[in-house]
């Protein structure tokens, strides 16, 4: 199933929370913000998946002046545009799958708490909280196993094949 983007309103149904640093107009360190995610940026499937795109670049290496917040006016995306980053954080019930795909990204992922097998066309690896894979542009598709929730964070990084 697709993740559509959640048009809930209000800070409650987002779980996530997202510190964002940057410079004031003395030029110290400050945060910018820190609370959700901006409902825009705001990904659901009901009863099955919820998440967060957390940030997004246009292109790399990132512009540290534009204090701008990209998720502002977001529009859901499946992947990074052409030279761009989205980091993500998802929430996947017991049960769930993802269908075998392929994207042109180099994507990192990293294991908050459950179990998330990845199924490739040859093998596959269950991992489970601490757990880190890259996963580069082949094949692969996802399957909470066990009875608890997946929960992790994804780096997903623009490529070229």
């Amino acid at each position: 199933m697709d993740l559509k983007q959640n048009n809930l309103q209000g800070a409650s149904s987002q779980p996530f929370r997202r510190v964002v640093t940057g410079v004031n107009q003395s030029g110290q360190s400050t945060i910018m913000s820190d609370g959700p995610v901006p409902d825009a940026a705001s990904l659901i499937a009901p009863g099955q998946a919820s998440g967060s795109d957390l940030w997004m670049e246009k292109s790399v290496p990132a512009n540290l002046i534009d204090h701008s917040d990209p998720m502002a006016n977001y529009s859901t995306q499946s992947w990074p545009p052409p030279g761009g980053v989205i980091a993500r954080v998802m929430k996947w019930e017991p049960g769930y799958s993802y269908p075998m795909h392929r994207s042109d990204t180099v994507d990192i992922l990293f294991i908050i708490s459950g179990q998330l097998e990845l199924l490739l066309e040859d093998g596959s690896a269950v991992l489970t909280s601490g757990d880190c894979v890259v996963q580069r542009g082949t094949n692969h598709a996802w399957r909470v196993v066990g009875e608890e929730p997946c929960t992790f964070t994804a780096v997903l990084l623009s490529a070229v094949s």
